[in-house]
């Protein structure tokens, strides 16, 4: 039976504006599993209220890292094949800073910055009927800001939100160096989340500090072509 994989729509030139999106469809493309793939608008929809999530065998998968395990389990998959114990604690730390604090600057400099904000409103919700197309985006950035408080983010000053962003790439740039993936030759799970939130922080159309931080490693546009070529070659910007 084929997976059914739910995720938001495409857009400004990334596989998906969703970093958590990217990473499920890039670890169903490593596990070699048949998937088909359902745009979704409203995540409230979603089991857990988010996406991506996966149908599988009736089964519903919610959360990336639950995905991974399940791919594991259930077809196999070594994602982190060859590394050493050492390389796979890195792993798993660098995979927690992307996921729980990058991520969430990448959150901020959409969501709240004064910028980047209206952009964002007219990508998500510009479709909506006129009445709702102006009430939904306040319901939606009150929520993010929730989000960013409650997470701890969103309660410091917006230059030190973008020097925590700088520092976490430049973590990512100096673990990546001249490899050609994170940890050599071949992709590993640290891969299916430091490609996603380095193409979307490289995004022209969304400028910010992180976007300028993003563009100050050298190595971080020749590695998102590799990436892309690897497991998006449709994709066009």
């Amino acid at each position: 039976m084929t997976i059914k994989y739910k995720q938001f729509q495409s857009g400004f030139g990334v596989p998906n504006p969703s970093p958590f999106c990217m990473k499920g469809e890039i670890l169903l493309k490593i596990a070699k599993v048949e998937y088909d793939t359902e745009i979704m608008d409203d995540p409230r929809k979603a089991p857990k209220g988010k996406l991506p999530f996966l149908i599988d065998d009736g089964a519903e998968i919610a959360d990336t890292a639950l995905i991974q395990r399940h791919l594991e389990n259930k077809y196999g998959t070594d994602f982190d094949a060859g590394l050493t114990g050492e390389q796979r604690a890195t792993s798993h730390a660098m995979a927690r800073m992307i996921e729980e604090r990058l991520y969430w600057v990448t959150v901020y400099s959409r969501w709240i910055d004064d910028h980047n904000w209206p952009i964002i409103k007219k990508f998500w919700f510009g479709a909506m009927p006129p009445l709702i197309r102006n009430l939904i985006p306040i319901i939606a950035q009150k929520q993010v800001k929730n989000n960013l408080k409650a997470q701890g983010i969103g309660r410091h000053a917006a230059k030190n939100i973008y020097a925590f962003g700088a520092a976490d790439l430049e973590a990512l740039s100096t673990q990546l160096g001249e490899k050609a993936f994170m940890f050599g030759d071949q992709p590993t799970s640290l891969d299916t989340i430091a490609y996603p939130i380095i193409a979307n922080s490289l995004i022209e159309e969304l400028p910010s500090p992180l976007l300028e931080a993003a563009k100050s490693h050298t190595n971080f546009a020749p590695y998102v072509e590799r990436c892309q070529a690897l497991w998006f070659p449709d994709v066009t910007g």
